[in-house]
């Protein structure tokens, strides 16, 4: 079980990752400097940042009235928070740059 664990955390770093990887070579390249790239990265925005709104909202709810919360996973909590985000935003990203 603890494979499968170890397996489940690397592939997430790799989704991270690379969705870092991606987002930066998009927002550094030549089709985000045009208005349909700075319209794809808008939207991109738009629909990633309320997921650091409802995530934080969640955490908060979770950690006053189910369970309370240590140090660790309250800071596990708001890194897959943070991460996730990122990997919302960055495939955000990739269907809007196929779709427009």
């Amino acid at each position: 079980m603890a494979f499968v664990l170890l397996i489940g955390i690397i592939g997430y770093l790799a989704v991270f990752f690379y969705s870092v990887f991606f987002s930066v070579r998009f927002q550094f390249g030549k089709e985000s400097n045009d208005e349909r790239g700075k319209k794809i990265l808008n939207t991109s925005y738009g629909v990633a940042f309320p997921f650091f709104i409802l995530g934080w909202f969640f955490l908060f709810l979770m950690d006053e009235y189910f369970v309370s919360l240590s140090y660790e996973g309250y800071k596990m909590s708001v890194w897959f928070i943070l991460t996730g985000g990122y990997i919302i935003h960055a495939a955000s990203l990739f269907y809007l740059r196929r779709v427009s």
